[in-house]
């Protein structure tokens, strides 16, 4: 069904079919541009290549997850490991050379590099219709367009380079407002290249709908900075609306069909607009191994010892997602802390695993295993005081115990789906003052998992991270329950909103009491104890530029304040 999937499967096996074939060696130095991007077949294989610099789930270091520890909803165990996740902030030791991990994934001229080779060879190069050959260039800009977004938004200024340069130049940073542009530039050029959808032979690779979608995010990705507010929303609004009058995307019905979005039955879905493809065997992917609890299933061909545990949601989210009766647990009197995961907004119990979730047991999945990261609740495997989980609120999604391994999961990673859409729509919308139009696609998200319409019990309130604009708020709170523990979204609204000083702060993980699990007014663990406290400061707006590259090139001045 999907392409990718399928060129992988062929590439291999065009490699290892025939044996002659495979011991006719070709020199290494032999091989230049000339005598490798020549045929359709050269090509094909290379823009497959970087299909792989597509963002990628998990929460290792330079995943799309990391940015995701630097908000209020989530921090990774290791806290402040010399720059890998920066749950502390701590980027100064990141801007450092060999403690550069974060930095690393988001100055990404590599990759540039490699695509920028692979434009210049486009027109050289021999095709079979002229179509598939702007076709190919168009799926490259995309990507190359999507990390420049990406830069934009962590970096500010950077250096726009769109062709091979010497590599003794020293390009200087380019001014943000010129990069944007050249990104809404690209994407427009493109997106009429690109087909509204594939045959299943095809499908997977770049859409019409991606181009559109990442636009619309590349607007409101700079609401942080851009002077002209009112042309952002818009903007969005119009390639959001695009998207959805094409009648190409849909929601999947439910809870269980959202809950099937994050497993590999999911892969294909009309929900998703963008994904990083796997392949069973061929190409998988270690998430499921890296947030499962230790004391659970690894799969029956698992050859690791535990699973891992590393990521947490904070208490302040956890404590935030609504009753299905569309108030905050604070405010519902149904609200019971002693059993606090009842009659909870049904995306909680796909986005986390909780404190007394049962699971198949490590040893045997027929047995159960009882989820207490309290350290006074045994079985205790995954106690939060051990290297494990630090808050006791675990990540659920692209957890699959019907998988061989958990470290062979083979479920795309998806990276916008229609959801995202909508919820774009609606904040353009109340951007621009059309709440009651807004309200209706915000709606549509809520309706599909069964929780509440505020058209008919109202607007919440939001009294921690607020816009100022009510309407706003509660799409940003929507985001907060449909993409928990799923990429970098909250990274996004925290800094286009510039909520930072609101939302960032100490860190609180499960409540101190043995009896009630949904505790709000007790004590509750800290992560790293007492002495761990996420301070803000505005700076983090701009993430430093890595050191050494500073050092090589004198024409690149570092971030204020670092």
């Amino acid at each position: 069904m999907k392409n990718i999937k399928i060129i992988i499967s062929i590439m291999l096996l065009t490699i290892l079919s025939s044996c002659s074939d495979f011991l006719d060696v070709t020199d290494l130095d032999e091989l230049t541009s000339d005598s490798v991007f020549q045929s359709e077949t050269d090509m094909v294989f290379a823009l497959n290549a970087i299909y792989n610099y597509l963002p990628e789930g998990g929460v290792n270091a330079g995943d799309e997850f990391v940015p995701y520890f630097w908000t209020d909803e989530a921090i990774h165990r290791n806290i402040n490991s010399q720059g890998r996740f920066d749950s502390d902030f701590n980027w100064i030791t990141v801007s450092q050379p060999g403690n550069d991990y974060v930095l690393d994934d988001f100055y990404r001229y590599d990759r540039i590099a490699d695509i920028n080779f692979f434009l210049e060879a486009v027109p050289q190069a021999e095709y079979s219709t002229e179509e598939l050959r702007n076709r190919h260039a168009a799926e490259a800009r995309f990507i190359r367009a999507l990390i420049y977004e990406r830069m934009v938004l962590a970096y500010g200024d950077v250096a726009l380079i769109t062709e091979i340069i010497d590599p003794e130049e020293l390009p200087s940073r380019t001014p943000r407002l010129e990069v944007f542009n050249w990104v809404i530039s690209e994407l427009d050029e493109i997106v009429d290249q690109l087909p509204i959808s594939y045959p299943n032979t095809d499908a997977g690779r770049i859409t019409k709908g991606a181009v559109l979608a990442l636009k619309a995010r590349a607007y409101l990705n700079a609401l942080g900075w851009h002077s002209d507010k009112a042309a952002l929303y818009k903007g969005a609004e119009d390639a959001c609306a695009e998207i959805i009058n094409s009648g190409i995307y849909d929601l999947e019905n439910g809870i269980s069909g959202f809950a099937k979005l994050f497993l590999a039955s999911g892969d294909g879905s009309s929900e998703v607009i963008l994904a990083n493809i796997f392949v069973p065997e061929l190409r998988t992917q270690d998430m499921a191994r890296t947030v499962a609890q230790k004391g659970s299933w690894r799969g029956p061909a698992a050859t690791y010892g535990n699973n891992q545990s590393r990521p947490g949601y904070t208490s302040d989210f956890i404590e935030e997602v609504q009753t299905i009766n569309g108030l905050f647990p604070k405010d519902d009197p149904t609200y019971d802390p002693s059993d606090p995961w009842s009659n909870r907004d049904p995306r909680l119990a796909v986005s986390a695993v909780l404190p007394g979730d049962e699971l198949p047991d490590k040893g045997n999945p027929e047995n159960i295993y009882v989820y207490e990261p309290h350290p006074d609740i045994p079985p205790n495997t995954d106690d939060i005081t051990r290297p494990s989980n630090p808050t006791g609120y675990s990540f659920r999604k692209y957890i699959d115990y019907n998988l061989v391994a958990l470290d062979k999961g083979d479920a795309d990673y998806k990276i916008i789906r229609y959801s995202e859409v909508l919820l774009m729509y609606a904040e353009a919308l109340a951007g621009r003052g059309a709440n009651a139009v807004a309200l209706t696609y915000l709606d549509k998200v809520r309706d599909r998992v069964g929780m509440p319409k505020y058209a008919d019990i109202g607007l919440p309130t939001v009294t921690r991270g607020t816009t100022g604009n009510q309407m706003i708020d509660a799409i940003l709170l929507e985001r907060r329950y449909e993409f928990a523990g799923e990429g970098p979204q909250r990274w996004f609204d925290i800094w286009r909103y510039k909520l930072g000083n609101q939302v960032i702060g100490q860190v609180y993980g499960i409540p101190e009491s043995t009896t009630l699990y949904g505790d709000l007014v007790g004590p509750k663990f800290r992560p790293d104890g007492d002495s761990y406290n996420r301070k803000w400061d505005d700076k983090y707006y701009l993430l430093p530029i890595r050191q050494d590259i500073i050092d090589a090139n004198p024409n690149i001045e570092q971030n204020p304040g670092w």
